[in-house]
């Protein structure tokens, strides 16, 4: 029997995920089999999902090359319960915490387009080109990184300058 899932509810993200990942992936990385998060993904049967394995199906399917989705929820979530009991609008976002997960994230993608490189179906041309391009992408999101949250760096003295300390 199917049941009706909210969009952007907990439940309809579980049912995304259980989709999306083998029973393998799922045991994996929570230790449960995979009808226990089909069971949760019923919003009729009262149980819910621990945080903990959403954490961990978010870590498998980032793993797999894909997008969490537990954590997109978590926010929206979050944020109605900020809104409930007057808290700010907007909260502080940590800018440097999301630049760092787009290049991780662009470090996925170079993985992905180095595994579908690696089929002899596409030609070299083609090769280069997507790997050309894929290349950009990841310099634009560390340009981006930089930007924002500039490498820190040390100055080291020249040997024989002389410092304020001497």
């Amino acid at each position: 029997m199917t049941h009706q899932r909210l969009a952007g509810s907990i439940e309809h993200a579980l049912l995304q995920t259980v989709n999306d990942l083998s029973p393998a992936e799922i045991e994996a990385a929570t230790g449960l089999k995979i009808g226990t998060f089909r069971k949760l993904s019923n919003p009729l049967n009262g149980e819910t999902l621990d945080l903990d394995d959403a954490a961990a199906l978010d870590a498998a399917l980032i793993k797999r090359g894909l997008s969490p989705r537990f954590l997109a929820v978590f926010q929206e979530i979050t944020m109605s319960a900020l809104q409930r009991i007057g808290g700010a609008a907007e909260p502080k976002t940590d800018y440097g915490r999301s630049l760092r997960r787009l290049d991780i994230e662009s470090g996925q993608l170079a993985k992905v387009i180095d595994d579908a490189l690696a089929d002899n179906h596409v030609d070299q041309d083609e090769r280069r080109r997507i790997a050309k391009q894929a290349q950009n992408v990841i310099d634009h999101a560390r340009e981006i990184r930089d930007a924002a949250e500039p490498p820190h760096t040390t100055v080291v003295p020249i040997r024989g300058q002389a410092t304020a300390a001497s």
